[in-house]
């Protein structure tokens, strides 16, 4: 320190315009961010540069918001001309826009399949951190999933794999990105899964594939409800004795027509011999008359015709049956008893599931309607989630409305919207009965209705709270709101490449970055020796960090053994000191408030 002047004496002052990109490139090599990507196998030789120092160069430009690829070479402040950029991620000199572009030609699914293990590993410890904190709190585990749509020009033909889909309110050309991440109390949001899809898909054949990466991710999963698949295999027994018993019927229909035709043929073989009897005496020695023996004996032939002929048709309808029956149960009993070996491989797999895992944690899924089918109900009710969705079926909003009369108590849950609920009701395909919710909302186009539905373990009170559920499901607004981060921050619906493996390449990267700030957070914070208030509001936006700390200009000091990041006055964080290789106390600048108050 220079006494007479009160500054820091450095050896070197060097300038950035990526000034928060210096501090991140500090942290990456904390986490081993650096070594891990080189990895990352690409089929690329490297002659001033490795491959995978690309893949870097493209998160660079992710966590400065570029919008396009070339941004990294011609937007206002190049990163490829930032020579403290590449010193602090330990790089050579970055690349221009194309040769990023090129590495991410040459990549390839192991390319893909690589980088996200190793993101994943990087990412591992927070997360695992994350849970504990969670677990430890005896906190619900809450996750949220969702498909946003990666749209391109509509009469582009050189995106692999495109397709017209629904998205952002219309249907264009593109991909979709199927994302799920869980709530933390360390770190906000964050990204669990992002998995590519061709812009047709929908969201409910995604959501198994995002829960099972999910749980991966997790390392843990909640108890398994062994005892709902229980009943499903009881009830698969019971529906094949059901058709088993519907055909002995119908058998015995038949033997029992069979045996009363016969006996009708035996009384008119009997009745015949008579008659011919009776033909055959002397007319003197005949009864005569219409009660005569001769002519009730023929009118009696002539009932048991009549009823072996009706008996006949019911033989012939009876044996159809009973046919259609044993077809039935053929077939029926075969379907049945896949489906109860398949439940029986999922009651042992999930049994020793939960074995394995004896103290579970209390997990809830929420989704948007596009996921919620009966057989995804199912599949979530099994595997332990509580569930809070909506439906998009208008059948099922019907149905609600219709039980409504004009003394059903509606409860106001917000400034427009009022809700009432019934428990125990059932949708097709999903065995389970569900909580059921009715929402009513009074906009200036008239009455509107949606319909929420839950499931959860415990019973619903008399007095359920339906101002709480509302909220609860509303609070899934924040994977909407990750979504946004994603493409106003980070811009991943700006596609950086024309390549199949290019274009998952950054999606698997966005997810990661805005992670990454995320995490960095906490690593950060002790090492400001000087800050303004300003500055202090922004640490807890990654969206202002990323658009305008990012972006700053400031200079590096080094010497004696140490480095800094100060924020140029030019910046709108002046006097923001950041040690990046020791850890001093923290002290607010002389004019913190000035500065903030100038604002």
């Amino acid at each position: 320190m220079d006494e007479s002047t009160g500054t820091l004496t450095t050896d070197e002052m060097n300038p950035t315009q990526h000034a928060m990109v210096i501090v991140w490139g500090h942290f990456a090599r904390t986490i081993g961010l650096l070594a891990q990507l080189a990895q990352v196998p690409i089929a690329q030789k490297a002659v001033i540069r490795a491959p995978h120092e690309k893949l870097v160069e493209l998160l660079l430009g992710l966590l400065t918001g570029i919008e396009y690829l070339t941004d990294l070479s011609e937007g206002a402040a190049p990163l490829v001309q930032d020579t403290e950029v590449a010193t602090a991620w330990q790089l050579h000199r970055l690349a221009d826009a194309s040769g990023v572009s090129r590495t991410l030609a040459a990549c390839t699914e192991q390319t893909v399949a690589v980088l996200e293990r190793v993101l994943d590993a990087v990412g591992q410890p927070f997360l695992g951190r994350a849970v504990d904190d969670l677990r430890q709190r005896q906190a619900t585990l809450v996750l949220d999933a969702d498909l946003t749509g990666r749209p391109v020009s509509s009469t582009s033909q050189t995106f692999p794999g495109a397709a017209f889909g629904y998205m952002d309110g219309e249907v264009r050309l593109g991909y979709q990105l199927a994302e799920i991440c869980l709530q933390t109390t360390l770190f906000g949001r964050q990204w669990l899964s992002a998995q590519h899809h061709p812009g047709n898909t929908v969201s409910a054949p995604c959501l198994l594939d995002l829960v099972h990466a999910a749980e991966r991710r997790l390392g843990c999963h909640p108890r398994r409800r062994t005892e709902l698949i229980q009943q499903r295999i009881q009830a698969c027994a019971q529906a094949i004795q059901v058709v088993l018993q519907q055909t002995t019927r119908a058998d015995e229909r038949v033997i029992r027509l069979g045996a009363r035709i016969e006996r009708l043929s035996a009384q008119m073989q009997a009745a015949e011999a008579q008659i011919e009897t009776l033909r055959t005496q002397p007319a003197a020695r005949r009864q005569a008359g219409p009660n005569s023996q001769l002519n009730r004996l023929i009118k009696q032939q002539t009932g048991w015709a009549a009823q072996r002929t009706r008996a006949q048709a019911q033989l012939t309808q009876a044996a159809a049956v009973a046919e259609r029956h044993r077809q039935r149960l053929v077939a029926e009993a075969h379907t049945y008893e896949l489906e109860r070996q398949r439940l029986q491989a999922r009651y042992e797999r999930f049994c020793a599931e939960n074995a394995a895992q004896p103290h579970a944690p209390r997990c809830k899924i929420r989704l948007d309607a596009g996921f919620t089918t009966g057989a995804n109900l199912t599949e979530l009710i099994e595997l332990g989630y509580d569930i809070d969705t909506k439906s998009a079926n208008p059948a099922v909003v019907q149905a609600l409305r219709d039980r409504v009369t004009d003394e059903t108590p509606w409860t106001v849950v917000g400034k427009n919207a009022e809700m009432v609920s019934w428990p125990g009701y059932q949708i097709h395909d999903c065995p389970y009965p569900l909580l059921m919710g009715l929402e009513r909302f009074h906009t200036p186009k008239g009455v509107l209705h949606a319909v929420l539905i839950r499931y959860q373990d415990d019973p619903p009170a008399p007095d359920l709270d339906l101002t709480q559920w509302f909220h609860d499901y509303n609070g899934r607004q924040t994977i909407e709101a990750g979504n946004k981060e994603e493409k106003t921050t980070f811009k991943v619906q700006h596609l950086m490449s024309r390549s199949a493996a290019g274009i998952r390449i950054q999606a698997l990267l966005t997810v990661f970055a805005a992670n990454f700030v995320r995490w960095a957070d906490e690593w950060i914070r002790p090492r400001i020796e000087q800050s303004t208030r300003r500055f202090d509001g922004v640490l807890s936006s990654p969206k202002r960090l990323v658009r305008i700390a990012a972006n700053s200009s400031a200079i590096i000091e080094r010497g004696a053994g140490r480095e800094r990041v100060r924020f140029s006055h030019l910046s709108s964080f002046a006097g923001v000191v950041i040690a990046l290789s020791d850890t001093s106390g923290r002290q607010l600048s002389l004019f913190a408030n000035d500065h903030f108050s100038s604002a």
